[in-house]
């Protein structure tokens, strides 16, 4: 190993946190490395010198999030006024990769990962990026250019890999063609230049062959140029400038526009060589620091790559799409494959999935997993709560009386909504609970609770008649919901079991749980214990510092929620032969309809890489919950998008809301 490598490894490598603000540093600092390497080896040891000897919590990128909307603050025309800049001119050049092609990666080399597993070959990232730094060393030193091909780094890798290098060449070029797609921004840009009659040509520095670049442009929808100028055909670049002279030499005495991505080849050199220029923003370079930093390296790269994508190639997107987007496309994916994988390991015959939290995944879980038996159940604490009376009459009671203790409730208003009436037991209706009464209204309802349970027998047989159909032929069950507590399936469990005697396994999958700062943390603790319920992002046992920085008292149990609501009225419960009864309102329809479009949106385009590496399915809590992690960090981002979580949008009418824009494809 060379001595530069045991520094790069000493000081970057071994630290992830400083790896990442390093990368990071010399991406957006273009050339900086080669021009002044003390500055980016001094940036390196000051790093170190914070999060490695210091252990100063890394909080400067990891929690920062844009003000406002993050799409159309980049690029700030439209594509009809980007095209009419671009027609001013004669021969208009187009940058390939990050301007008209976009990779599904928050760095370029991060699609080695992807060629490294399909070869089966380990590290193959750092060998790659090391062969081709080595073939252009050797092609300097032999013709005095840079300028490499791709069949040169592969003579490279084949020797040091033990692979035939056409392999690896066709591996890589398959690889590319997959998973690259157009920048649909830049595509209508395109049309419109070419609709105008102007001579188009394409202008890159790469070492892939002039047939792959035909090949890739034909199939994401750019054809109709001029011509290519490939760096590596033409002996020099964009990096040097001389490629912008062999282009006018071709077309003589015009007027020449090029557009792309880097500060340094793409204007400053253009602009050199008597081309006017328009610089579009490398999407990764000014979008990176508001991605969370502290995910898997490659489910992370693809996740900051789509959003980036999305949000910065042009254009504008709602608040709430944005959130969606980037907040819960991730998490809802993810967490469907965890619910699939749960229900084969329990042998679940059917999986429940409550309302409402339940109302988006199963739509997303239906279509990556059609043939799994799944149902939409109405249930609520509010509905459990009275039908387990009998059963839980702690909970019954501590819902109902104890936690509206002091709060200005009239015991009238309280026993109405346990569907009693307080004159029943000789209260007061008019008075008000307070500590200095609390307990005789307690014991008033533990002494008859029986009573009560009886009251609730109109309601008990409804539920019955309901769970009879929806549990037919099951003997075990998983059962899904957002969280907390996991209340809902426990009591679940006892309904069917205790009092309807049914024999059924019921096992409940919850996103998060009750955390610390809750009054009762610990309520389910022993049933995470014993499997009856199973965290997927995060609990007591499970990514502590994720549990540990969920504060319910800073809204972000509501604003978990909303990234799985539905538009629809709460279900209250079960009312006597056979009725269903709901809310009269349903909040927030319009924002989590645009929430619902974004997640669905992140999650076909997270799938469309998952056909060239279905392993990325397999995203893990820690992944998923990343990104809602980052938002909520930042005090001021959701309060900018959500001005108040629960009182937007009252009534609205949701008969035809649509929250799919088209079939999610697996």
């Amino acid at each position: 190993m060379g001595a530069k490598l045991k520094l790069y490894n000493l000081l970057i490598n071994r630290n992830r946190t400083v790896k990442h603000h390093y990368e990071y540093f010399v991406m957006t600092h273009d050339g900086l490395h080669a021009k002044a390497p003390f500055i980016s080896w001094g940036y390196a040891v000051w790093l170190n010198i914070k999060y490695t000897l210091l252990h100063i919590p890394d909080r400067e990128l990891k929690y920062k999030q844009k003000a406002g909307n993050e799409s159309g603050s980049a690029f700030k025309m439209s594509a009809e006024e980007t095209a009419a800049v671009l027609c001013k001119a004669d021969i208009v050049s187009f940058d390939v990769f990050d301007t008209l092609i976009l990779r599904p990666f928050e760095a370029p080399a991060d699609l080695f990962y992807v060629i490294g597993e399909k070869l089966g070959i380990p590290d193959f990232r750092s060998l790659r990026k090391k062969c081709e730094s080595e073939a252009r060393k050797q092609k300097l030193q032999t013709d005095g250019t840079t300028e490499i091909t791709i069949e040169d780094i592969y003579e490279l890798v084949g020797k040091k890999a033990g692979i035939s290098p056409q392999l690896g060449i066709t591996t890589e070029c398959d690889t590319e063609l997959a998973l690259c797609r157009a920048n649909p921004f830049m595509l209508e840009v395109y049309k419109k230049v070419l609709s105008a009659g102007k001579t188009v040509i394409i202008t890159t520095d790469m070492y892939m062959s002039e047939s792959f670049f035909k090949e890739l442009l034909h199939k994401n929808g750019f054809d109709g140029y001029d011509g290519i100028f490939l760096s590596c055909a033409c002996g020099c670049g964009k990096s040097d400038g001389r490629i912008y002279d062999i282009i006018k030499k071709q077309y003589g005495n015009k007027r020449y526009i090029h557009i792309g991505d880097n500060r340094h080849s793409d204007i400053k050199n253009a602009a050199k060589a008597g081309f006017e220029t328009v610089y579009y923003p490398n999407i990764n370079s000014i979008a990176g620091e508001y991605r969370p930093h502290d995910m898997s390296y490659l489910v992370g790269s693809v996740y900051s790559g789509l959003v980036n994508a999305r949000l910065y190639c042009g254009g504008h997107c709602s608040k709430a799409y944005e959130y969606g987007y980037k907040c819960g496309g991730l998490l809802i994916l993810g967490y469907c494959n965890f619910i699939y994988k749960a229900a084969l390991l329990k042998k679940a015959d059917k999986i429940f999935f409550f309302a409402r939290d339940g109302y988006i995944l199963k739509q997303v879980f239906d279509r990556l997993y059609p043939d799994v038996a799944t149902e939409y159940i109405y249930w609520s604490r509010t509905a459990a709560t009275k039908l387990c009376a009998d059963i839980f009459p702690f909970d019954y009671v501590r819902r109902f009386v104890s936690q509206k203790v002091s709060r200005g409730y009239t015991l009238k208003e309280i026993f109405s909504a346990m569907e009693l009436s307080c004159t029943d037991y000789s209260l007061m209706p008019d008075k008000t609970l307070t500590n200095a009464n609390r307990r005789r209204v307690e014991e008033k309802v533990y002494n008859n609770i029986r009573n009560i349970a009886e009251s609730y027998s109109g309601m008990i047989k409804s539920a019955k008649d309901y769970f009879d159909e929806k549990t037919a032929g099951c003997k075990n069950i998983l059962t899904v919901d957002c969280g907390w507590a996991g209340s809902g399936s426990i009591m679940l469990d006892a309904l069917l079991n205790r009092k309807f005697g049914m024999d059924i396994n019921v096992t409940g999958v919850l996103a998060g749980t009750n955390v610390k700062e809750q009054l009762d943390s610990d309520f389910s603790e022993t049933y995470f214990a014993d499997g009856k319920l199973i965290p997927y992002c995060f609990s007591s046992s499970l990514n502590r510092r994720y549990y540990e920085n969920h504060h319910p008292d800073m809204k972000h149990n509501i604003y978990f929620e909303l990234l799985f609501g539905a538009p629809e009225p709460s279900f209250s419960g079960f009312g006597a032969n056979g009725a269903m009864n709901f809310d009269s309102e349903c909040e927030n329809v319009e924002t989590v309809k645009e929430i619902h479009s974004g997640e669905c949106d992140f999650i076909k385009d997270y799938l469309g890489v998952c056909k060239t590496a279905p392993y990325l399915e397999n995203i893990s809590g820690s992944d998923a919950y990343a990104p809602f992690a980052a938002a909520v960090g930042d005090d001021k981002y959701l309060a900018g998008v959500f001005a108040d979580p629960r009182g937007q949008l009252h009534g609205a009418d949701i008969a035809a809301l649509a929250v799919m824009r088209a079939p999610l494809s697996h």
